[in-house]
């Protein structure tokens, strides 16, 4: 039997494996199986089974030696040692494209490389431990108690820095930090030059004008009497009203510095202890929330207390523009402190502008303090029941995971989970709505997001520490 045949169909195959029967030249691409149908077609004794099976066997075996581009003696050749023919043209230009396919199967391999990458492995019994669970995305409602972080403030409407009128030099302090005062309370006694020049200005003024009232009463006495003329009695009448004036100005310095009318109008009887001493007073009830004196100190205008009222604080709590639609004015809200205390109160305040670098705004609550637990520089959360809108994916806020600056949410992919990046629209409570990322219907992550996360940041540092390109 003449196996040469089937010799060369096997070099064809060896030669160029996968190579498509589609390619440009019809004589070098054509399969062992196309070549024999087309040689049949054009051999009327193989179709017909006429003629001898000699001639049969001998016309084969010259077709397929020429299609494979050997010498029919080719095996005749190899029997005895011989060189084979050289390879057909079409043979270099099978290695050619055999190349090829392998260059496409490394590009493939290294894309395939990429994905495994991404990929988070986790055994069955390691889905057990963490509690994994995965749902399918769903529509949903995102409402209800919207959760936003705030502090603790000093209603500034109940603040005051207080400032010394007068300079001079402290000769007591009366108060300590974190101490109660009372509205008018002296807080300070200063002992000020500046002081006791105004008060001797006041009595000097006050003195002039009970001289030219007497002077006054004089001149229109002796007018009535024809003794004095009536431009005299202008002049006294003139002297009288500018001296008033200048006691007034005079008196008006002194109650700008705080001096109050009883004790301005006991200036006449005062010591010459206390004639240049300033008592500096609170404004205001409150506590002492800040203090820079101290006995002996010259005071200038700088501020030497701050006083507070912290019956009323405020709460400002931040909240990321997405949500402003979805408050307002008179909400209630429900404060929380890292401490554990609770304290309910309204929203009275929703800021006009958004911060351009935290994209939040300001929502303030007036909360009622009447034992001062409720301390300015407190962290704090507030719950704010908030409208609800119905949006198309909504997911567990646990199951969206920030890597690398970016969300994302788990799904299964193969043997494993994969990141998918999503964009983050509303929420509300536990639940946050998907944007993008996540269709209805798709698989995701609900529980163990977190863990997946932690397996895949801690081992991303060396995935790709051996891995040439």
């Amino acid at each position: 039997m003449n196996i040469a045949p089937i010799l060369c169909a096997a070099a064809l195959l060896i030669l160029s494996p996968g190579v498509s029967s589609a390619a440009t030249d019809d004589h070098d691409h054509q399969t062992p199986a196309a070549r024999q149908e087309k040689h049949d077609h054009h051999d009327p004794a193989g179709e017909n089974g006429h003629g001898s099976g000699e001639a049969h066997a001998d016309g084969h075996d010259q077709a397929a030696a020429g299609d494979a581009g050997e010498h029919p003696d080719a095996d005749h050749a190899a029997g005895h040692g011989r060189e084979p023919s050289p390879p057909h043209p079409g043979a270099g230009h099978a290695d050619a494209q055999h190349a090829g396919h392998d260059d496409d199967d490394e590009h493939e391999g290294h894309e395939g490389h990429a994905d495994e990458a991404d990929l988070v492995e986790m055994t069955k019994e390691q889905q057990r431990e963490i509690g994994l669970e995965i749902r399918s995305a769903a529509p949903g409602i995102v409402g209800g108690e919207l959760e936003f972080v705030g502090e603790i403030r000093l209603h500034e409407d109940r603040l005051v820095h207080i400032v010394p009128r007068v300079g001079g030099i402290a000769l007591s302090v009366a108060v300590s930090l974190g101490e109660q005062v009372r509205e008018g309370q002296t807080l300070a006694l200063i002992d000020s030059p500046e002081l006791a020049e105004l008060k001797a200005d006041y009595l000097e003024r006050s003195r002039a004008v009970e001289l030219t009232r007497r002077t006054l009463e004089r001149k229109q006495y002796l007018r009535q009497e024809k003794i004095a003329s009536e431009a005299d009695w202008q002049e006294a009448e003139a002297a009288f009203q500018n001296a008033e004036t200048l006691l007034l100005t005079a008196k008006r310095r002194l109650a700008a510095l705080g001096l109050g009318q009883k004790e301005i109008a006991g200036l006449a009887g005062a010591g010459d202890g206390d004639f240049s001493h300033y008592r500096l007073r609170a404004p205001i009830s409150g506590t002492v929330i800040a203090r820079h004196i101290s006995r002996g100190e010259k005071i200038g205008e700088e501020e030497v207390f701050t006083v507070a009222d912290l019956s009323v604080v405020w709460v400002d709590l931040q909240v990321p523009a997405r949500d402003l639609g979805r408050i307002r004015e008179g909400f209630h809200v429900v404060i929380t402190s890292t401490e554990g205390m609770t304290a309910e109160g309204k929203l009275t305040t929703i800021g006009p502008v958004v911060d351009p670098e935290s994209r939040t705004a300001l929502a303030r609550v007036e909360l009622d303090n009447p034992q001062g637990l409720w301390k300015p520089g407190i962290f704090v959360k507030g719950e704010i029941h908030a409208d609800t809108d119905p949006v198309a994916v909504v997911v567990p806020a646990a199951a969206v995971q920030n890597i690398e600056g970016g969300d994302v949410v788990f799904v299964p992919a193969g043997h494993g989970f994969r990141p998918v990046a999503v964009s983050l629209g509303k929420a509300g409570g536990n639940e946050v709505e998907i944007l993008s990322g996540l269709m209805p219907g798709d698989p995701y992550v609900a529980r163990g997001a977190f863990e997946l996360k932690a397996v895949k940041v801690t081992s991303g540092a060396g995935s790709h520490a051996g891995h040439g390109h």
